[in-house]
């Protein structure tokens, strides 16, 4: 009997070591305090816990919470949790307020609008920038560990409300916006934080958190630094950094690939796989309750893995990684399976990358590098055309790598390829056609936006919500197909959605993440918080579409690297 006790414990230790954690902190990631504080729910969102950082240091700081749990008899009530973490916590002294010294209220791009509607509206864009912009404060590089910010050197633009933070993907957009309001220093600056990431974790997190270090949101660093290098003709900065670039695209070539066998053909394309299989700590009640469905230990974490691999999307969440018996969409978080989703996007993203890292091994004269990333380009795209494209419907879909089927369902990520452009020359024009049509067919230009999906589940990236990424990937992927009624698609859906924009701003006085594709200037709903204003992303994704359609003098260069 001793003996089966004595295996049993060894079990169970096992099992709890084989966990795949948050990350190594034993305040902010797992663990009875963060489990104690969390499910108590005395903050409104998840968030604000693992936002706080400790009056103490952190072994002071589990001190104290034995002591306390001591005291209260390891049963304390709410109430007495509330004052514990006021005690041993604190909200601020983690970032500064910073003023970007780049920043001018009219940059060159002001003066080339003639409309006076849109010139008022960029000016009011360019305002918002440093009123996003932080520093990392001294505290933080002093006491690092008592902290859950990730400390970097540089400035940034956090998106705004609840996320003071920087965020990976969201950092992509705003870098258009910045370099669009001639702000050179400050978008070299969260490249350099970037870089300093990948040097330092093997890949950039979500995040600027430490609870973000289980997983990464879809790659844009090369696409950043194409943006970079096209606007500043910067080619040392490339030449020291490409190395570190190469090195981020390879965490998910070495991470992230899944084979996918048809006719007899195994095809390697990425999807999203979070190496955490523990709830997500900013959202730690949520993921506990919507995984408490399931009756087994081990269903659980691949549960907590799935969330946390949605997370890792960016589309967090959305009926795109919940699957029924059929493999069709579902509405119930519970049932996510976002590994066995190949994503549309994803793969597109990373075509794109493999495209610009070609170029700039070219332009930086190594041409054995340049066709290695020119190799996988067209593998990539040889690998997207036989597996997420679908003849019959003109458009590309996400693949079930388990039921070895398209997902035929409307979502906004499947014209990412169209912008990618990732596929031969000769077809691209009928590709964009085929999208005007597809487009046409569900009823989305009688939409005020492009929403993410049109399944109505009250998830944040389902119908009706509408979010500004996927406008310009969508617009300037008709665009760039060269055929015309693409085009003018094109530009009546970047006019609907500037005006709804417009029609927002000037009623709510605030830009929003995300916004509700069925009412004009309404801002979207649903999901695991309220509604937030800044906004990042919005913003630069906006000023993106005003420098296409509304300025005067556009850039027009027949190489991006001239």
């Amino acid at each position: 009997m001793r003996l089966a006790t004595f295996l049993c414990l060894l079990l169970m230790l096992w099992l709890v070591k084989s966990r795949k954690r948050s990350c190594s902190s034993p305040i902010y990631c797992e663990g009875d305090l963060l489990h104690l504080v969390q499910t108590a729910k005395i903050f409104n969102d998840s968030k604000t816990f693992v936002d706080m950082s400790m009056k103490y240091p952190v072994n002071q700081t589990l001190e104290n919470f034995d002591v306390f749990m001591r005291k209260t008899d390891y049963n304390p009530s709410r109430v007495q949790i509330q004052e514990f973490v006021l005690e041993n916590f604190q909200m601020t002294g983690e970032m500064e307020d910073f003023h970007p010294r780049d920043w001018r209220p009219e940059p060159k791009i002001v003066k080339e609008i003639e409309d006076p509607a849109i010139r008022h509206f960029l000016k009011t864009l360019i305002a918002i920038w440093p009123q996003l912009t932080r520093k990392i404060s001294q505290h933080v590089f002093d006491r690092p560990d008592t902290f859950s910010l990730i400390p970097v050197q540089n400035a940034f633009i956090v998106p705004g409300g609840r996320f003071k933070e920087f965020y990976y993907w969201d950092s992509y957009w705003i870098l258009k916006g910045l370099l669009l309001a001639d702000m050179k220093e400050t978008a070299k600056g969260i490249i350099e934080n970037f870089l300093y990431m990948v040097n330092t974790y093997g890949f950039i997190p979500n995040g600027g958190r430490i609870y973000y270090l289980n997983r990464s949101q879809p790659p844009v660093l090369t696409l950043m630094m194409k943006d970079y290098i096209k606007y500043t003709k910067d080619f040392e900065f490339l030449r020291k950094n490409i190395g570190i670039v190469e090195k981020e695209l390879q965490f998910w070539l070495n991470k992230r690939i899944s084979n996918i066998e048809k006719n007899g053909e195994i095809y390697q394309l990425a999807h999203f796989d979070s190496e955490s299989d523990t709830p997500r700590p900013e959202s730690y009640l949520e993921d506990l309750e919507t995984c408490s469905i399931y009756n087994t230990t081990e269903a659980q974490h691949e549960c907590y893995t799935d969330l946390k691999s949605g997370a890792e999307s960016g589309w967090d969440f959305s009926s795109r990684w919940i699957f029924n018996n059929e493999g069709d969409p579902g509405t119930d978080l519970a049932y996510i399976k976002t590994r066995r989703n190949i994503p549309v996007d994803l793969n597109a993203f990373l075509y794109k990358s493999f495209r610009h890292m070609q170029q700039f091994y070219v332009i930086l004269r190594q041409l054995q590098d340049a066709k290695y990333w020119q190799d996988l380009a067209e593998l990539w795209r040889y690998n997207i055309e036989k597996i997420l494209y679908s003849p019959q419907d003109g458009i590309w879909f996400d693949y079930d790598s388990k039921l070895n089927k398209h997902r035929k369902s409307f979502a906004a990520s499947n014209f990412a390829p169209l912008w990618a452009e990732a596929m031969d020359d000769d077809v691209k024009q009928a590709r964009g056609n085929s999208a005007v049509q597809y487009l046409k067919k569900h009823g989305i230009l009688d939409f005020h936006g492009i929403p993410s999906t049109l399944l109505n589940s009250g998830l944040q990236w389902d119908f009706p919500n509408a979010w500004s990424p996927y406008q310009n990937m969508i617009i300037f992927g008709l665009e760039r197909s060269g055929d015309e009624e693409a085009q003018e698609t094109a530009r009546i859906l970047a006019l609907k959605w500037v005006h709804s924009n417009m029609k927002s701003y000037y009623e709510n006085n605030a830009m929003f993440e995300k916004y509700n594709a069925e009412a004009v200037g309404a801002f979207g709903g649903g999901g695991e918080y309220l509604i937030q204003s800044g906004f990042g992303w919005t913003n630069g994704a906006m000023m993106e579409i005003i420098d296409y359609y509304f300025r005067v003098k556009k850039r027009r260069q027949r190489n991006l690297y001239d």
